[in-house]
C-alpha cells in the first residue's frame, strides 16, 4: 500500500474510533472540523482559497460547516475513503503529506505519534525542506536545517542564525508550525518560533 493510501485509511479509522468531537492538534478545530476541510479539499476545489487567503477565509468556513450539516461526520469519512478521480494525480505527488500532517494532528491530541519507516521518514525530506524556506522567508532569520541522516542545508540570510535539527518528519511538523521533536538554537530562538505560529 502507497504511503498516501496508508495515512488516508488510517486517520479515516482513527477519526471513526475518536467521534467527532475529540480534539485535535489543529487550534480551535475538533475532528469532525477537520474531516470537513479535508472533504472540502477533496470535493469543493473552489473554496480552497480561504485555505490560505484571510479574505476568503469566511467562504470557506460557511462551506466546511454546510458539508458537514448536509453530509453528517460518517457521510464525510465515507467519501474521504475514495478520492475523485479529479485529485488522484495530485494525491500521488503531494496527498501523503497532507494526510500524514492531518494525522498527526488527531494522534498527536491524544498522546500518540504516527509510526513511520526510516524509508517513510526519508522520503518527507524534500517537502520540509520546502516548508524550510517558506519558515525563513517568514522569520527573516538565516536558517540552517540538518535532517536526521543527512547533511546540513543553508537557507536564506538574515541577521540572526537559527538552527533546526530532526528526523524529517519531525522538521516538515515543526515548519508548518506545529509541536515536534527538533533542536532548535540560535538567536533569539522565541521571535523565531513566534513567526511559526502563522504558518
Amino acid at each position: 500500500m502507497s504511503f498516501v493510501r496508508r495515512q488516508r485509511a488510517q486517520l479515516i479509522d482513527l477519526m471513526r474510533e475518536v467521534g467527532p468531537f475529540a480534539d485535535t492538534k489543529c487550534e480551535g478545530w475538533q475532528v469532525q472540523d477537520l474531516a470537513a476541510h479535508l472533504w472540502i479539499r477533496e470535493h469543493r476545489p473552489s473554496a480552497l482559497p480561504g485555505i490560505g487567503f484571510e479574505a476568503f477565509a469566511g467562504r470557506t468556513e460557511r462551506i466546511q460547516q454546510e458539508s458537514l450539516h448536509s453530509k453528517g461526520f460518517l457521510g464525510l469519512l465515507e467519501e474521504l475513503q475514495r478520492p475523485p478521480w479529479y485529485m488522484r494525480p495530485m494525491d500521488r505527488l503531494a496527498g501523503g503529506v497532507e494526510w500524514y500532517i492531518h494525522h498527526e494532528d488527531v494522534r498527536r491530541a491524544r498522546g500518540e505519534k504516527v509510526r513511520l519507516t526510516a524509508r517513510e521518514v526519508d522520503s518527507l525530506e524534500s517537502i520540509a525542506l520546502v516548508m524550510a524556506k517558506k519558515a525563513q522567508r517568514e522569520s527573516g532569520a538565516q536558517l540552517v536545517v540538518t535532517p536526521r541522516r543527512s547533511k546540513p542545508r543553508t537557507l536564506g540570510t538574515g541577521d540572526r542564525t537559527i538552527f533546526v535539527e530532526g528526523p524529517a518528519n519531525e522538521l516538515l511538523l515543526h515548519f508548518t508550525g506545529r509541536d515536534s521533536d527538533v533542536t532548535v538554537t540560535g538567536d533569539d530562538v522565541e521571535a523565531y518560533r513566534e513567526s511559526l505560529k502563522g504558518l
